[in-house]
């Protein structure tokens, strides 16, 4: 991909401010974790944010367009001065008169005093729109203008700041302005965060969450919705592999997701996380089972959210795996799976693992 598109790519956008936020390595991460060096983790990813009602009463008479249900891309707190960062990343910037603005002012609203209100113990939070850093002026302009919208019609918003993402050389730089500074205490104006960085870098190892809701482009849908697919196809060879001879095995679509992502997906909103267990259960789990349903009938069950591999034999260990391998790297399928895929478990119901009912 073209570095230019990848910057402005949202679903590389948000898969690299997890990074930045994750746990890494001192002398060999991925992603410089900027915002871990500077205390702050992962409060939640891609929720929906419950504005109080006297808020949303505000809203109601305001006459301005503001969103009742603002959903931030990534939400991150430091406990130590119970300070937190709203992260909204955009592919480029847009003006006072576009249909985003609604989404932009629930977002400086929930980002303002009602931000201490539904997350306690967090006292602070600074808005922070992420973009490609050519866009960065006009955003800004533009997020001035809401502001004063929303301070003339009575509703108390955050104090805002607009971070790049650009290019140099090889490096990927990302930028921030005095506002995030001085709500960090992070020094200088940017940082590199990752190296070596071209128009043939593949952004899919960096892949943590993904749902269909992310992404506006239906032509590059079925290329990412692989590399999920792919990334969890290795994740259950190893265990496969790994397992004792004959020993049965089991897994989740949940659990291998939590493995492939190394935690991550427990901060993933209810929705969000639905959409990414449908993918795995419906486009891995159900190939795998029809295929061996045919093939050695009794050796793989599946019940939804769960499959069961049982071996009768040595050779039939051996045969599974060697289909498993060299078959699901190709066949397992990229379409979108079907939102209502289990009648007699509609998703109204899906229960997130751990949970009853």
């Amino acid at each position: 991909m073209k570095t230019e598109s990848l910057l402005s790519d949202p679903v590389f956008q948000l898969n690299l401010l997890l990074w930045m936020a994750k746990e890494q390595p001192a002398d060999s991460y991925s992603v410089r974790p900027l915002f871990r060096e500077h205390g702050f983790e992962i409060i939640y990813i891609e929720n929906p944010f419950p504005l109080p009602e006297e808020v949303v009463s505000i809203i109601d008479k305001a006459g301005l367009e503001v969103s009742r249900t603002p959903e931030p891309d990534l939400l991150l707190g430091r406990k130590r001065d119970h300070r937190a960062l709203y992260l909204e990343a955009k592919a480029n910037s847009f003006s006072p008169a576009s249909t985003n603005c609604k989404q932009a002012r629930g977002h400086m609203v929930a980002a303002g005093p009602a931000f201490a209100e539904v997350m306690a113990p967090y006292q602070t939070c600074l808005l922070c729109y992420v973009l490609p850093k050519k866009a960065n002026a006009l955003m800004r302009k533009c997020l001035s203008v809401l502001h004063k919208d929303l301070a003339g019609a009575e509703l108390d918003d955050s104090p805002f700041s607009v971070h790049g993402l650009s290019v140099r050389g090889t490096n990927l730089v990302y930028s921030w302005d005095r506002a995030f500074s001085q709500h960090t205490g992070a020094r200088g104006s940017s940082a590199t965060i990752m190296r070596n960085v071209g128009d043939d870098t593949d952004p899919s190892p960096l892949l943590l969450v993904y749902t269909d809701e992310d992404y506006p482009d239906p032509e590059r849908r079925g290329l990412i919705r692989k590399a999920v697919l792919n990334q969890v196809h290795a994740e259950m060879l190893c265990q496969l592999q790994t397992c004792p001879p004959l020993q049965p095995y089991e897994a989740t679509a949940e659990g291998l997701l939590m493995k492939m992502t190394d935690g991550v997906l427990k901060y993933l909103g209810r929705e969000r996380l639905r959409s990414m267990r449908r993918l795995v259960r419906e486009n891995l789990f159900r190939r795998v089972h029809e295929f061996w349903q045919q093939r050695q009938p009794g050796t793989v069950t599946w019940n939804y959210d769960t499959l069961k591999v049982q071996w009768g034999s040595a050779s039939g260990r051996d045969e599974f795996l060697d289909w498993l391998e060299d078959y699901g790297r190709t066949a397992f399928s990229d379409e979108k799976p079907p939102a209502n895929d289990m009648p007699l478990l509609p998703d109204a119901e899906d229960p997130v693992e751990g949970e009853s009912g």
